[in-house]
């Protein structure tokens, strides 16, 4: 049915605009060290895929958080985010694939990455991310989760 069709897009492209704009605030949150707020983009358990860490309660977040800020690049002032791509995975997830540059007070480049974030829809607390992985960059440009599913 074309209406069924239209109105499919219509809904797809409501959750890609929103899981555009949390994604936004989480990386606000990301550079402010505001460890409460990016958990609160996230629900537990958590698959830290680079580092084979299950975080299964948001203090869990909030502490992989610190620990990442704590031993991220020596400078690091804050980040900008590049390319952006958002692909639906199944009904109710997406996975978000973006290039993100670190940078100094200097403004010099001290790193330039790729992650993965898979965002699920959570009854009664919307979108929320459960699964991320950094990952090279220039990889995955079809922005495409590999065989290995996040649980």
């Amino acid at each position: 049915n074309e209406q069924v069709e239209l109105l499919n897009k219509e809904v797809e492209a409501a959750n890609i605009g929103l899981i555009k704009t949390l994604y936004s605030d989480y990386n606000t949150a990301f550079i402010k060290n505001d460890f409460p707020r990016i958990a609160s983009h996230f629900e537990a358990p958590v698959n830290f895929a680079s580092d084979g860490i299950i975080a299964e309660k948001e203090k869990d977040v909030v502490e992989r958080y610190e620990v990442m800020k704590a031993t991220i690049q020596e400078g690091y002032a804050y980040s900008i985010t590049g390319d952006v791509a958002i692909k639906r995975q199944s009904e109710n997830s997406y996975l978000l694939c973006a290039d993100f540059t670190r940078i100094n007070k200097q403004k010099e480049v001290l790193f330039e990455g790729r992650a993965e974030y898979q965002w699920i829809n959570v009854l009664d607390k919307g979108w929320k991310m459960n699964y991320l992985k950094g990952i090279d960059r220039g990889s995955n440009p079809n922005c495409i989760l590999d065989g290995n599913k996040p649980f």
